[in-house]
């Protein structure tokens, strides 16, 4: 492994954040937790947190200064502030850049042309670039939806309340991956950056439908269900005519996202060539799935 095991996470403080910063420290790395606010909310002692500006390039670069590596996980709204980040850590040195990723296969030539996807689209080929110029390498880390988040706050069902939306009628395979899996994913390739050079890198804990996730609900928290059906064509529709009207509202663009999930094989659903071994992920049996559910439920 390198000798310099300095990292910089953008975005320390967020789910995906906090959780990166904590396996990273457990990895051996020394973690400089950058954030806007300077909050060190859930922070983990020992880790160095860093005020920064992701506007500006001054800020930025004397905060990357030094730093092996640069691990995004920027919100989605803030992914704009990306490429700054980039530019810095290419301008000073830094040897390794993950961009936050962690959802669908954006690799995937049909998942790619979504507007909603345009801001990490730009990241991408921009490392492309910053590599042929300054050996800056990266890696692509493809998750699928957050297991445990989206049972938890609805985005695949909500398990609790026992309410849900079904997809194409709940019967899609998707990728899937606890946030704590994540995060492990981030800190392997950050270890084997030779095998995780330049690529895409996918990782799940469960390859699970709607349906079946429903069935392991049913045996922890058992009742009836309040749910309806969508059309993952028809929300893909609506998304598109939201883009063409130029919607201000982001959160008009949703319907995509549930595409490019549920939307099934054609956008590389659910993942086929995992980098789950090199990891050190192990996928999650039923039961473990169930305990998840079973936390969640008795979650006040």
């Amino acid at each position: 492994m390198q000798e310099n095991k300095n990292v910089a996470v953008a975005g320390a403080t967020g789910n995906i954040g906090l959780a990166t910063v904590t396996a990273l420290q457990a990895a051996g790395f020394m973690v400089t937790a950058l954030t806007r606010g300077g909050s060190a909310q859930g922070v983990p002692v020992g880790i160095k947190v860093t005020t920064v500006d992701y506007s500006s390039m001054d800020s930025l670069t004397t905060a990357l200064l030094g730093q092996y590596a640069v691990v995004s996980c920027l919100g989605p709204f803030a992914l704009a502030f990306q490429p700054n980040i980039v530019e810095a850590a290419s301008a000073v040195g830094v040897k390794r850049f993950i961009p936050a990723e962690f959802g669908a296969d954006t690799l995937n030539m049909q998942t790619r042309a979504f507007p909603i996807l345009k801001d990490k689209i730009q990241t991408q080929k921009l490392l492309a670039e910053k590599y042929a110029q300054t050996g800056m390498t990266y890696a692509l880390l493809c998750t699928g939806l957050f297991l445990d988040w989206g049972l938890e706050n609805g985005m695949i069902l909500g398990v609790k309340s026992r309410k849900g939306r079904l997809y194409d009628g709940g019967k899609t395979i998707i990728s899937t991956t606890t946030i704590a899996s994540v995060a492990k994913g981030i800190s392997g390739c950050l270890l084997y950056p030779e095998q995780t050079k330049n690529r895409g890198v996918y990782i799940q804990d469960a390859a699970i439908s709607q349906i079946e996730l429903i069935e392991l609900t049913n045996k922890v928290n058992p009742g009836d269900w309040d749910l309806t059906e969508a059309s993952t064509t028809e929300l893909e529709k609506q998304a598109e005519a939201a883009y063409e009207r130029r919607d201000p509202n982001p959160m008009s663009m949703t319907g995509s996202v549930f595409r490019m999930y549920f939307g099934g094989e054609q956008y590389g659903q659910p993942f086929k060539e995992l980098g789950n071994e090199l990891c050190g992920i192990k996928a999650k049996s039923s039961e473990e799935i169930e305990m998840i559910i079973r936390d969640i439920c008795a979650h006040e």
